[in-house]
Order: structure tokens, then C-alpha cells, then sequence
């Protein structure tokens, strides 16, 4: 599924941290009460140390197996099923325990098997992730559906399958299916990963964030909401704000892959490529199960003069994963760099009729059309602006739904990217980006921008409004501020915002 859930905390490191003095009653009672708010790693280290001083207290055992499914153990879930088995003290719900067990380890058949005779919307839920797993989709509709119907809660079931129809594009049912998942108390940790990546979809970014936010706050160790944490904030460009929750997250688990190659992306982004090359190159024999690392690897290679070594692994990993865009995209610079125009050509190539492909890669085909001489290069440039404009189009357009609806990251995010991809002096984007930064209580970024819109069109006066208002709020300048605005009023005197400005500078 796409929201796995990992944890690479030792359960051996824990337990010898584990307080002392505190009898097993206690210990448990602690433990129900972390699984309940579930911090599953606090209720593990209790309830491990429970079982170990008393094998046969069926109550922790069913917790810790509960716990432990939370954690995508399925190892560890299916060792403490098997031992309340041979206890006569089974869950009621073990049909579903046992189907999370095996679904975990893609026993697909299996898991099936266990829910058969389960009539719950939660043996439901199993029995369509096994179809999907299977590939059967039209059986998981049918299960799902059937789900709908049936008894107990149905929080987990509507995310599952809002999350399959977001994976097909019924984003409307998809949308529906996430509304009534959110609706359920607790949340599913499920509901939150589905509506954030909803959101993401639709570029509500700053939306997104409220929700991943919210999900690692009720399931602070799921590792899915983390990264949906973080990879909204990247694309929010709050990088000190990744920084800094990478690096909390990484000092209590300094062996997640899924943190190492988040951290040494950090230490890309500032072009510390030494840095890069040597996070990653301890882990060099695992790359290739780690796409988005390895690709980043190769790239360090490349920046450190390397090409041949990052040529050589890009094109073993193409071949593993012929639709890896930014392995193909990768590969056709590194071919440049290294004066083969004609092979970055056979590489890039499929891009030109790719039905989605962006202003960047055909830029990139474009240039190793020029550099081999092909005589398409022109004609390949001009598909690479148009291109770029519609992608540019397409971001104004989110960023103005954004500011319509109040989602100013969003709309910072959306208006930051126009900026990088343009020449930076469109006055609007500016002039909305100074407005945008306003409302987030960030005056420094806010006037900084205002001032830059107000440079390229003195004599605008919703740039002057702006600029003036900014001036204002922040107390900076008050005299400046005013004739701003003043002068705003008497070029665009029906401009109701501007009047009302107006209005509250001249009561000083």
C-alpha cells in the first residue's frame, strides 16, 4: 500500500531505557494508555517488558500483538497471535488481526481466507486490499462496496478506498469516499494520509500541511505522515522547516533510509555534494532498492566530477526502472556533460512523446538536439517554451485559487515557482506574493517583495496600496506609508480596498 507505515526503532535499545522500579500493573496501564493515544513505540517498550517478566498475561500479550500490526511488524504481530493461540485467549477480531498479519506479508490468498467468514466493515477492508494486491479491481470494488454496507466502524474501509479511487482518478468519489473517513473518531491515521494527498493534488498545499500536521500529532510515530509532513513543507519551500524536523526525527532513528535520503536532499539543495556522496555511499550496496537515493547518489557523482560512475549506475538503474523519469532526465545530462550528445539523445528521446512531459525535459531533449547537430533543435525549443508557459498558466491559476480561498503557502509556493521559472519581474506575481506573505505575519518577506514590485511599477496604484499598507502594518515607515497610499487613492479613486486603506492611514 502506498501508506506503509515503518519503524526502525531496536526494541533491545528501548527496553534497557525503560524506567525501573515500575510493577507490570503499572507498566500495562501505561502501555493501554500510549497505544490509546498511539504512540506505539512508548506502548512496545512497556508491554515488552510486561510479557518478558510475565509470558503468559494474555491482556499485554493481545496489545502488544495489536501494537505491533500498528508498526507493520507482521513477524513479531504473528509470533504473539500464535502464542495467545496456544492460550485459548484469542481476540474476538482475530480473523481481521490475522488478514492485517498477512496482508503485511503479501499472502494475499491467505488474508482472504482469514476474513471469509467475517461480516465487519473491517474484514471488509482486508478482503479488498487483498484483491488489490492480487490485482483484481473489480472484486475490490465489490468488496468495498459490501463494506459500505456492512456493521462496525468504517473509518479505515471509506480511506482504503478513497485511496484506490485517487490511484484510478475518480477523484470526486475519491473525494466523497476521504470526507466520510474524517468524519470518524479516533481518525484513522489512514483518513489523514488519504485527504492530505488529496489536497496535494489539487496544490491546496497549505491545507495539506494542516492535515499531515494533524495526523503526526495524533500518530506520532507513523513514518507516512512524516513524509507527507515533509514533502509538503519542501514543496511549501519552508526548507528550515525540514531541516529541522529531519533532523529530530533522524537523531531517535539514525537508521531510517527514508531520513538519510531526506537529509543528504537537504544538504543538496545548499550544494554540499561531499556531504551527499558520503551519507550515501555507506549505504552504496542497498541503492538499488532505494530509487529516489541511488538517482540522488548519481547525481552527487556527477557534481564531483564523476560522470563516468554516475553514467555507469543511471543507466543499470533505467534499465531496472525504464518509466523513472528523473533517472531518464538524470542520465541525458550526465551523457551531456560528458560530450555524447548523440547517446543523451537516444536517452531523452522518449520524452518528445511523452503526453505529460514538462517545459524541463524537452529543454533538455532540446539542448542534446543542438549539441548533436540535429537539425529538429529549433522546433524541439519552441515545443519547450510552450511548454513552460502552460505549466506557468496552470500555477497562476492555482496560485489566484489560492488566494481566493485563503491558502496563502499555497499561494506563496505557486507564485516562488513562476518566479524561479521566469525572469522574476512579473509585477503581479510579486505584487500578490508581497500580499500573500502579509497575511502570514512574515512583514520582512512581505515588504521585501512589495518593494521589488513597486521598483519594476512606481506608478501602479494597487502596487503602491500594497506597498503602502505593508508599510503601515509593520510601522516601519508610517510617513511613506501614507503618501503611498495617498497617492494609490487619486490614481484609482473607485478602488473601494484602496479608499478603505486610505481611510485608516489618515486616522494615524
Amino acid at each position: 500500500m502506498k501508506h506503509a507505515i515503518r519503524s526502525s526503532l531496536p526494541v533491545a535499545v528501548a527496553l534497557l531505557l525503560a524506567g525501573c522500579g515500575v510493577n507490570s500493573e503499572k507498566r500495562l496501564a501505561q502501555a493501554e494508555r500510549a497505544y490509546s493515544a498511539h504512540d506505539y513505540f512508548t506502548a512496545r517498550v512497556d508491554l515488552s517488558r510486561v510479557v518478558q517478566e510475565q509470558p503468559t498475561n494474555t491482556r499485554a500479550l493481545e496489545l502488544l500483538a495489536r501494537t505491533y500490526v500498528a508498526l507493520s511488524d507482521p513477524d513479531s504481530a504473528s509470533g504473539l497471535l500464535e502464542r495467545l493461540a496456544k492460550l485459548r485467549k484469542l481476540p474476538g477480531d482475530i480473523a481481521v488481526l490475522r488478514g492485517e498479519v498477512y496482508l503485511m506479508k503479501k499472502r494475499y490468498d491467505d488474508a482472504l481466507a482469514s476474513v471469509a467468514n467475517d461480516g465487519t466493515a473491517e474484514g471488509y477492508r482486508v478482503a479488498a486490499l487483498a484483491h488489490i494486491g492480487k490485482g483484481e479491481a473489480d472484486k475490490a470494488i465489490q468488496t468495498f462496496a459490501a463494506g459500505e454496507r456492512a456493521s462496525g466502524p468504517k473509518g479505515r474501509l471509506m480511506a482504503d478506498y478513497a485511496n484506490f479511487q485517487f490511484d484510478r482518478g475518480n477523484m470526486a468519489e475519491a473525494q466523497r469516499l476521504a470526507d466520510l473517513a474524517a468524519k470518524e473518531r479516533p481518525r484513522p491515521l489512514n483518513s489523514y494520509l488519504t485527504s492530505g494527498d488529496l489536497l496535494m493534488s489539487r496544490n491546496e498545499l497549505g491545507k495539506a500541511l494542516v492535515v499531515f500536521e494533524s495526523g503526526l500529532k495524533d500518530y506520532p510515530d507513523s513514518r507516512a505522515a512524516l513524509l507527507g509532513t515533509v514533502k509538503v513543507l519542501s514543496a511549501l519551500g519552508r526548507t528550515d522547516d525540514v531541516r529541522l524536523l529531519v533532523a529530530q526525527n533522524l537523531a531517535a532513528n539514525p537508521d531510517d533510509p527514508d531520513l538519510i535520503y531526506l537529509d543528504a536532499r537537504l544538504d543538496a539543495l545548499d550544494g554540499k555534494w561531499q556531504k551527499v556522496r558520503e551519507k550515501l555511499q555507506v549505504r552504496e550496496a542497498s541503492l538499488e532498492r532505494w530509487p529516489q537515493a541511488s538517482a540522488l547518489y548519481a547525481k552527487a557523482l556527477l557534481e564531483l566530477g564523476q560522470g563516468e560512475q554516475a553514467r555507469a549506475r543511471l543507466s543499470s538503474q533505467l534499465l531496472r526502472e525504464p518509466a523513472n523519469r528523473e533517472v531518464r532526465a538524470l542520465l541525458g545530462e550526465t551523457k551531456l556533460q560528458l560530450g555524447d550528445a548523440s547517446g543523451a539523445v537516444d536517452t531523452l528521446q522518449p520524452f518528445a512523446q511523452s503526453p505529460n512531459v514538462t517545459g524541463a525535459e524537452l529543454g533538455l531533449l532540446a539542448k542534446a538536439y543542438k549539441q548533436s547537430g540535429n537539425p529538429g533543435a529549433q522546433a524541439m525549443e519552441q515545443r519547450a517554451r510552450e511548454a513552460m508557459g502552460r505549466t506557468i498558466v496552470s500555477r497562476l491559476a492555482s496560485a489566484d485559487k489560492a488566494m481566493r480561498g485563503g491558502d496563502w503557502q499555497t499561494a506563496i509556493s505557486a507564485y516562488q515557482t513562476i518566479l524561479r521559472q521566469t525572469d522574476g519581474k512579473n509585477v503581479l506575481v510579486l505584487n500578490n506574493l508581497a500580499f500573500a506573505y502579509g497575511q502570514t505575519g512574515n512583514s520582512a518577506k512581505a515588504l521585501e517583495f512589495a518593494e521589488r514590485a513597486l521598483r519594476l511599477a512606481p506608478d501602479n496604484p494597487s502596487v503602491m496600496d500594497t506597498a503602502g499598507w505593508l508599510l503601515h502594518q509593520s510601522g516601519k515607515d508610517r510617513g511613506r506609508a501614507r503618501a503611498l497610499i495617498r497617492e494609490a487613492a487619486r490614481k484609482a479613486p473607485e478602488n473601494a480596498t484602496i479608499a478603505g486603506h486610505l481611510a485608516e492611514v489618515e486616522k494615524g
